[in-house]
Protein backbone atom coordinates (compact mmCIF):
# COMPACT_ATOMS: atom_id res chain seq x y z
CA UNK A 1 0.00 0.00 0.00
CA UNK A 2 1.36 2.96 -0.47
CA UNK A 3 2.09 5.56 2.02
CA UNK A 4 0.97 9.20 1.96
CA UNK A 5 2.38 12.11 4.42
CA UNK A 6 0.06 15.01 4.81
CA UNK A 7 1.82 18.51 5.72
CA UNK A 8 -0.99 20.70 6.93
CA UNK A 9 -1.60 23.32 10.34
CA UNK A 10 -5.11 23.68 9.43
CA UNK A 11 -6.48 20.89 11.25
CA UNK A 12 -9.66 20.64 8.94
CA UNK A 13 -8.14 20.55 5.85
CA UNK A 14 -5.68 18.14 7.10
CA UNK A 15 -8.19 15.64 9.00
CA UNK A 16 -10.11 16.28 5.33
CA UNK A 17 -7.30 15.13 3.33
CA UNK A 18 -6.34 12.25 5.66
CA UNK A 19 -10.25 11.11 5.33
CA UNK A 20 -10.02 11.82 1.37
CA UNK A 21 -6.78 9.69 0.56
CA UNK A 22 -7.85 6.70 3.01
CA UNK A 23 -10.65 5.94 1.28
CA UNK A 24 -8.80 6.03 -1.87
CA UNK A 25 -7.04 2.56 -0.58
CA UNK A 26 -3.48 4.70 0.92
CA UNK A 27 -1.78 4.93 3.68
CA UNK A 28 -1.70 8.28 5.32
CA UNK A 29 -0.38 10.33 8.46
CA UNK A 30 -0.29 13.67 9.08
CA UNK A 31 1.87 16.33 10.72
CA UNK A 32 0.33 20.05 11.70
CA UNK A 33 3.80 21.74 11.05
CA UNK A 34 6.44 22.14 9.19
CA UNK A 35 8.70 19.99 11.65
CA UNK A 36 6.55 17.31 12.54
CA UNK A 37 6.85 16.88 9.07
CA UNK A 38 10.46 16.89 8.91
CA UNK A 39 10.47 14.17 11.71
CA UNK A 40 8.12 12.14 9.82
CA UNK A 41 9.85 12.34 6.51
CA UNK A 42 13.02 11.66 7.94
CA UNK A 43 11.56 8.05 10.26
CA UNK A 44 8.89 6.89 7.74
CA UNK A 45 10.00 7.79 4.21
CA UNK A 46 6.74 8.36 2.63
CA UNK A 47 6.03 7.56 -0.88
CA UNK A 48 4.94 11.21 -1.44
CA UNK A 49 4.41 14.80 0.50
CA UNK A 50 0.93 16.95 0.28
CA UNK A 51 2.28 19.92 2.12
CA UNK A 52 1.04 23.25 2.69
CA UNK A 53 3.31 26.52 2.15
CA UNK A 54 1.85 28.87 4.99
CA UNK A 55 2.39 26.96 8.37
CA UNK A 56 4.09 28.48 11.50
CA UNK A 57 7.47 27.24 12.57
CA UNK A 58 8.78 25.85 9.48
CA UNK A 59 6.82 26.49 6.17
CA UNK A 60 6.41 24.63 3.37
CA UNK A 61 9.74 26.13 1.40
CA UNK A 62 11.38 25.87 4.53
CA UNK A 63 10.95 22.08 4.95
CA UNK A 64 11.33 21.04 1.56
CA UNK A 65 14.93 23.21 1.91
CA UNK A 66 15.99 21.07 5.17
CA UNK A 67 14.64 17.85 3.03
CA UNK A 68 16.98 18.41 0.07
CA UNK A 69 19.91 19.31 2.94
CA UNK A 70 19.77 16.47 4.90
CA UNK A 71 19.30 13.74 2.25
CA UNK A 72 21.05 15.00 -0.56
CA UNK A 73 21.80 12.76 -3.57
CA UNK A 74 18.91 10.27 -1.66
CA UNK A 75 15.85 10.35 -3.63
CA UNK A 76 13.23 12.85 -1.94
CA UNK A 77 9.51 11.82 -2.23
CA UNK A 78 7.31 13.77 -5.05
CA UNK A 79 6.45 16.65 -3.18
CA UNK A 80 3.12 18.79 -4.28
CA UNK A 81 2.90 21.63 -2.63
CA UNK A 82 -0.69 22.73 -1.31
CA UNK A 83 -1.14 26.58 -0.96
CA UNK A 84 -3.68 29.56 -1.82
CA UNK A 85 -0.41 31.48 -2.97
CA UNK A 86 -0.13 31.90 -6.96
CA UNK A 87 2.61 34.81 -7.16
CA UNK A 88 4.78 33.81 -9.73
CA UNK A 89 7.45 34.19 -7.77
CA UNK A 90 6.24 31.58 -5.17
CA UNK A 91 5.63 29.31 -7.87
CA UNK A 92 8.91 29.79 -9.27
CA UNK A 93 10.53 29.40 -5.62
CA UNK A 94 9.35 26.06 -4.64
CA UNK A 95 10.26 24.51 -8.18
CA UNK A 96 13.69 25.60 -7.77
CA UNK A 97 13.28 23.79 -4.48
CA UNK A 98 12.31 20.59 -5.86
CA UNK A 99 8.56 20.67 -6.11
CA UNK A 100 6.60 18.63 -8.47
CA UNK A 101 3.51 20.50 -8.16
CA UNK A 102 1.05 23.20 -7.01
CA UNK A 103 -2.27 22.29 -5.65
CA UNK A 104 -4.38 25.32 -4.96
CA UNK A 105 -7.01 26.38 -2.79
CA UNK A 106 -9.43 25.63 -2.72
CA UNK A 107 -8.92 21.91 -4.14
CA UNK A 108 -11.05 19.83 -6.21
CA UNK A 109 -11.30 16.30 -4.39
CA UNK A 110 -10.88 14.86 -8.09
CA UNK A 111 -8.24 17.18 -9.29
CA UNK A 112 -6.06 16.11 -6.03
CA UNK A 113 -6.68 12.67 -6.43
CA UNK A 114 -5.41 12.72 -9.89
CA UNK A 115 -2.40 14.85 -9.65
CA UNK A 116 -1.73 12.37 -6.93
CA UNK A 117 -1.95 9.30 -8.78
CA UNK A 118 0.07 10.96 -11.55
CA UNK A 119 3.18 11.24 -9.67
CA UNK A 120 3.15 7.94 -7.78
CA UNK A 121 2.74 6.05 -11.26
CA UNK A 122 5.66 8.42 -12.63
CA UNK A 123 7.70 7.45 -9.63
CA UNK A 124 6.91 3.46 -10.37
CA UNK A 125 8.18 3.41 -13.76
CA UNK A 126 11.24 5.63 -13.13
CA UNK A 127 11.90 2.90 -9.95
CA UNK A 128 11.10 0.26 -12.34
CA UNK A 129 13.38 1.61 -15.00
CA UNK A 130 16.08 2.58 -12.84
CA UNK A 131 16.04 5.80 -14.02
CA UNK A 132 14.96 7.49 -10.47
CA UNK A 133 17.53 10.40 -9.92
CA UNK A 134 17.68 13.31 -7.07
CA UNK A 135 16.59 16.69 -8.40
CA UNK A 136 19.74 18.75 -8.44
CA UNK A 137 19.05 21.76 -5.98
CA UNK A 138 21.70 24.89 -6.32
CA UNK A 139 22.83 24.75 -2.85
CA UNK A 140 23.90 28.73 -2.87
CA UNK A 141 20.39 29.36 -3.20
CA UNK A 142 19.23 28.45 0.26
CA UNK A 143 19.11 31.15 2.70
CA UNK A 144 19.53 29.31 5.41
CA UNK A 145 21.20 25.93 7.30
CA UNK A 146 18.85 23.12 8.88
CA UNK A 147 20.24 22.21 11.93
CA UNK A 148 19.16 19.30 14.16
CA UNK A 149 18.54 20.52 18.14
CA UNK A 150 17.51 19.10 20.80
CA UNK A 151 14.61 21.59 20.27
CA UNK A 152 14.06 19.69 17.12
CA UNK A 153 15.21 21.28 13.53
CA UNK A 154 15.96 24.81 13.56
CA UNK A 155 16.68 26.98 10.92
CA UNK A 156 19.75 29.25 10.74
CA UNK A 157 20.49 31.89 8.56
CA UNK A 158 24.29 31.42 7.52
CA UNK A 159 25.12 35.37 7.98
CA UNK A 160 24.33 34.58 11.67
CA UNK A 161 27.52 31.89 11.77
CA UNK A 162 30.36 33.12 12.37
CA UNK A 163 32.09 29.38 12.85
CA UNK A 164 31.64 25.75 12.88
CA UNK A 165 33.91 23.73 14.36
CA UNK A 166 34.12 19.61 14.72
CA UNK A 167 34.87 16.98 17.11
CA UNK A 168 34.76 13.69 15.88
CA UNK A 169 31.80 12.81 15.31
CA UNK A 170 30.25 16.06 16.76
CA UNK A 171 30.13 19.78 15.56
CA UNK A 172 29.37 22.86 16.77
CA UNK A 173 27.83 26.08 15.20
CA UNK A 174 28.81 29.54 17.10
CA UNK A 175 26.51 32.32 16.13
CA UNK A 176 26.70 36.00 16.36
CA UNK A 177 24.13 36.63 19.28
CA UNK A 178 26.72 34.32 21.28
CA UNK A 179 24.87 31.32 21.20
CA UNK A 180 26.34 27.84 20.35
CA UNK A 181 24.03 25.00 18.87
CA UNK A 182 26.08 21.19 19.20
CA UNK A 183 25.20 18.98 16.29
CA UNK A 184 25.21 15.06 16.38
CA UNK A 185 26.66 14.94 13.05
CA UNK A 186 30.11 15.47 11.36
CA UNK A 187 31.20 18.69 10.24
CA UNK A 188 31.20 17.23 6.51
CA UNK A 189 27.63 17.06 6.58
CA UNK A 190 27.46 20.53 6.51
CA UNK A 191 30.81 21.60 4.53
CA UNK A 192 29.62 21.88 0.81
CA UNK A 193 26.71 24.02 1.84
CA UNK A 194 28.86 26.38 4.18
CA UNK A 195 31.35 26.73 1.78
CA UNK A 196 28.77 27.97 -1.05
CA UNK A 197 27.83 30.68 1.59
CA UNK A 198 30.94 32.47 1.81
CA UNK A 199 33.09 30.64 4.44
CA UNK A 200 36.05 28.83 4.45
CA UNK A 201 37.58 25.55 5.44
CA UNK A 202 41.00 27.42 7.45
CA UNK A 203 42.08 23.95 9.23
CA UNK A 204 40.32 20.27 9.29
CA UNK A 205 38.29 21.17 11.78
CA UNK A 206 37.23 24.79 11.65
CA UNK A 207 35.19 26.01 9.18
CA UNK A 208 34.87 30.25 9.46
CA UNK A 209 32.47 32.58 7.66
CA UNK A 210 34.97 35.03 6.61
CA UNK A 211 32.48 38.46 7.09
CA UNK A 212 33.62 37.77 10.23
CA UNK A 213 37.70 37.58 10.33
CA UNK A 214 38.24 40.31 12.31
CA UNK A 215 42.23 40.41 12.19
CA UNK A 216 44.68 37.90 11.76
CA UNK A 217 47.97 37.15 13.62
CA UNK A 218 51.11 35.64 11.59
CA UNK A 219 52.59 32.41 12.36
CA UNK A 220 53.32 28.90 10.63
CA UNK A 221 49.69 28.68 10.12
CA UNK A 222 48.76 31.86 11.54
CA UNK A 223 45.40 32.74 13.62
CA UNK A 224 42.25 34.36 13.36
CA UNK A 225 40.61 36.67 15.67
CA UNK A 226 37.14 36.58 14.55
CA UNK A 227 33.99 38.83 15.41
CA UNK A 228 33.50 37.64 19.20
CA UNK A 229 37.37 37.55 20.20
CA UNK A 230 37.42 33.44 19.79
CA UNK A 231 40.87 32.39 18.28
CA UNK A 232 40.74 30.07 15.19
CA UNK A 233 43.66 28.04 14.55
CA UNK A 234 45.07 27.84 10.64
CA UNK A 235 46.16 24.88 9.15
CA UNK A 236 49.94 25.30 7.00
CA UNK A 237 48.00 23.75 4.40
CA UNK A 238 45.17 26.33 4.58
CA UNK A 239 47.54 29.27 4.73
CA UNK A 240 48.19 30.32 1.03
CA UNK A 241 44.19 30.18 0.35
CA UNK A 242 43.21 32.09 3.38
CA UNK A 243 45.91 35.03 2.46
CA UNK A 244 44.19 35.34 -0.82
CA UNK A 245 40.71 35.70 0.42
CA UNK A 246 41.82 38.19 3.16
CA UNK A 247 44.08 40.41 0.98
CA UNK A 248 40.30 41.14 -1.13
CA UNK A 249 38.75 41.47 2.34
CA UNK A 250 41.59 43.65 3.38
CA UNK A 251 42.04 42.13 6.65
CA UNK A 252 43.85 43.74 9.31
CA UNK A 253 47.36 42.37 10.02
CA UNK A 254 47.35 40.65 6.36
Amino acid sequence: MEYILIVEDDMNIRESLQEIFELSGYEVSTAANGRMGYDSIMENCPDLVICDVDMPELDGFELLQAINQRLKDAVIPPFLFLTAKVEPQDLRQGMNLGADDYIFKPFDIKDIIRSVRLRLDKRSKLVQNGNLKQISVNNAAFEKLALPSDEGLILVSFDEIIKCQADRAYCTFHMTNGQSFLVSKSMKEFEQLLLDNNFLKVHKSTIVNINYAKKYLRGKGGQLIMSDDSIVYVSVRKKEELMKVLRHKSTPGV
